[in-house]
């Protein structure tokens, strides 16, 4: 009775039309005692009734009473009546009143209650990227999501006819569960990477790199996200806020991403920063994202450090009234408030080395890796020097160039090594034709929502230097601050309270430069020096220069310990 949906009205007269027909028929002549039984037999199916679907009643009180013939009757419930005949109507509510008030509940149905088949109604109704989420959720969800029937839908409609597949020719029952769900993700990808990753075969004639991020990235629609990241359990740092960038600038060599939100995390809590490259993953043409389409994240870096700490034993890059400008990490700039040390603004600066790969061929918690160089074939001169080198160097600040040039055919030699670098030296400062012309002062306007200004004497490096094949041998790309130089200047033409220099440096190499302005107001390159490390110079070509020394040293104290020892057996 229950199972047919009737209103509590219906199903309380459907008993008492029930009870009454059957005390007629059946009741009639009986015993008290079976009459009794009986009687207990509809408390139990009641009791059934109200457990598969139960009804909610008004509070009210039912008798049973006996017939003329000593049958028990369920009859219909008495509302009291007072002297205004009116009838009184209670605001409680529970279940029959044969059933303990302890089991009155009603019961609420969840989400695992919904048949296979429902679920999987739904799911046909969803967008791609709202059925991955919902595969997550659980392994029934998984199993009903990878359904075989439908993402062969979906292969169809993001990649193309099914018929080229083996597993056409195959009965979806028959198949592996999630068979179509992978090969429809596996030639989705395939399909990006051959659009995007091989379209650019030729390097470009100016920089020579191969990728072009500028062409490529930015028709693709990517997005990057900042992540900060909180003090978790132990040493587990956990996500607690993400932002999407607010704009990016494509430049020659490099790209500035930047966030300037209003909602960024007190500095105190932060442990870490990560940025992600978020990029679509179906297309509808060669450059047409799809919008309904699963969106791909790749890991680009990941900073693990306090940032409170740090800005209190750091020194800033720069400084105007506003804001002061710390970098965390090589191209990775923060900028904080003087007034309350709160976050202004965030800026990363990417080369386009590789960028390609780097935001589409990455994972969520994992950043791609570059294969490993093999060392060239140097059959001029296998055991001295580097030969045959060019350098493209850019100065800029966010969407402006201060400085660009391109310096070929760079060599060095093991005869001018300095210290454990070897050294190129482009620009030369009693050399006044390799002097190079800035296009405008050193300068870092900055912006945020509410703020803006203009910071003095820092700018972004980006410098790409290539072997003798045209192969990028060491790119580097960070913030520098230009300070006044202490060496005075010997130049006549130059002014010497204008002359400045700055310097860059990572694991790979450093850069130092200088600037001088003329008493027109022109600024120049006067010098600019890029040293390799001879630790990574080995490292790709597999030699051992600036060991030779420190293993003569070496093998002589061991003999003069040796010796030492000897002396000793002997006495």
């Amino acid at each position: 009775m229950a199972s047919r949906g009737y209103t509590p009205s219906q199903h309380t007269s459907y008993l008492q039309k029930y009870l009454r027909t059957r005390s007629n028929t059946t009741l009639s002549g009986k015993s008290s005692k079976d009459q009794t039984a009986n009687l207990e037999d509809v408390k139990s199916s009641i009791k059934k009734a109200t457990r598969t679907q139960p009804f909610m009643f008004r509070e009210s009180t039912f008798t049973v009473n006996s017939s003329q013939n000593g049958d028990p009757l369920l009859e219909r419930p008495h509302t009291s009546i007072n002297s205004s005949h009116k009838t009184h109507r209670p605001t409680k509510f529970q279940i029959l009143p044969s059933i303990h008030e302890s089991k009155n509940k009603a019961l609420k149905a969840s989400v695992g209650n919904i048949p296979d088949e429902i679920l999987s109604t739904i799911f046909w109704k969803l967008q791609i990227g709202d059925l991955i989420t919902a595969s997550q959720v659980c392994r029934r969800w998984y199993r009903i999501a990878g359904d075989n029937l439908l993402w062969k839908r979906y292969y169809i409609k993001f990649v193309g006819p099914s018929n080229n597949e083996p597993e056409d020719l195959v009965r979806v029952q028959d198949l592996e569960r999630c068979c179509w769900k992978n090969l429809c993700l596996k030639r989705c990808k395939s399909k990006r990477d051959q659009i995007y990753l091989k379209k650019w075969r030729h390097p470009d004639n100016y920089t020579g790199l191969k990728q072009r991020p500028e062409l490529t990235l930015g028709k693709v629609g990517i997005r990057f996200e900042l992540s900060f990241l909180g003090a978790g359990r132990g040493q587990v740092s956990t996500q607690t806020h993400t932002l999407c960038h607010d704009d990016v600038f494509w430049l020659t060599t490099s790209a500035s991403v930047r966030w300037y939100s209003l909602v960024f995390p007190d500095v105190s809590m932060v442990r870490g920063l990560q940025i992600h490259a978020c990029s679509p993953l179906m297309f509808y043409g060669p450059a047409k994202p799809a919008r309904d389409g699963i969106i791909q994240k790749s890991l680009l870096l990941t900073i693990k450090t306090n940032l409170k700490e740090f800005f209190q034993s750091e020194n800033p890059l720069g400084e105007d009234e506003h804001v002061q400008l710390f970098e965390v990490s090589s191209g990775v700039l923060v900028a904080l408030y003087k007034v309350d040390n709160e976050l202004a603004f965030l800026m990363c600066v990417l080369h386009y080395h590789n960028l390609v790969s780097r935001c589409l061929s990455g994972t969520s918690d994992r950043s791609w890796m570059s294969p490993r160089r093999t060392a060239p074939q140097d059959d001029i001169d296998p055991h001295y020097g580097l030969h045959g080198y060019s350098c493209v160097l850019i100065l800029r600040n966010t969407r402006q160039k201060i400085l660009e040039c391109k310096f070929s055919d760079l060599h060095t030699s093991k005869d001018i090594l300095a210290g454990d670098f070897a050294v190129f030296y482009p620009v030369h400062k009693n050399d006044k034709l390799s002097h190079v012309t800035c296009l405008r002062d050193i300068s870092f306007p900055w912006r945020t929502s509410l703020f803006k200004g203009i910071i003095q004497n820092v700018a972004i490096l980006d410098m790409t230097l290539l072997d003798e094949g045209g192969e990028p041998f060491w790119t580097a790309t960070g913030m520098v601050s230009f300070q006044t130089s202490a060496v005075r200047t010997d130049q006549f033409d130059f002014s010497p309270e204008s002359y400045r220099f700055a310097r860059y440096e990572d694991r790979k190499g450093q850069v130092a430069m200088e600037i001088g302005k003329l008493d027109c107001g022109t600024s120049y390159l006067s010098h600019l020096e890029i040293s390799l490390s001879l630790a990574f110079i080995n490292k790709v070509f597999h030699t051992s220069y600036g060991n030779t020394g420190r293993e003569s040293s070496a093998k002589s104290a061991r003999a003069k310990l040796a010796s030492a020892a000897k002396n000793k057996e002997i006495c």
